[in-house]
């Protein structure tokens, strides 16, 4: 059982703690059903309060917080989609030059497209356009 199936089962109340084999109650992930729970605003001062007694804190276990959702979500359940950050083609490119560059992962690239100012990343790109090392990473995408 997913995180977003708990959400929803908080919602609709077909089934309590109790009906959960061990596989499903260790599923119960608190971080990621508060984060979720946290795109309606009209509960955020709910997924507050019991965040205060959850993480390092670990006051309430994951049955108390299943519980406490349980009773104090309505019934109506209504899907919040979920906050992912957009990554453009165009920076995806400029990410592989910069990879290329510091020979560093893509992933790392990222970073460094937010670190660095826009003109010496131009600058980079500019050095590496004419560069036969560019074909490798046209032929690796086929």
């Amino acid at each position: 059982m997913n995180p977003f199936e708990h959400v929803k089962n908080l919602h609709t109340k077909k089934r309590r703690w109790e009906d959960f084999n061990d596989e499903e109650k260790k599923s119960f992930n608190v971080f990621i059903i508060n984060k979720t729970l946290s795109f309606n605003s009209n509960y955020l001062n709910i997924v507050n309060m019991v965040q205060n007694y959850t993480g390092l804190n670990q006051v309430l276990s994951q049955k108390e917080v299943f519980n406490l959702y349980y009773s104090l979500l309505p019934t109506k359940f209504r899907f919040y989609k979920w906050i992912k950050g957009a990554k453009t083609k165009k920076d995806k490119e400029k990410a592989e030059y910069l990879a290329m560059h510091f020979k560093v992962s893509t992933r790392e690239a990222y970073d460094y497209l937010k670190i660095l100012d826009k003109k010496t990343i131009n600058q980079i790109i500019k050095n590496y356009k004419n560069d036969t090392s560019r074909k490798t990473i046209q032929s690796a995408k086929k």
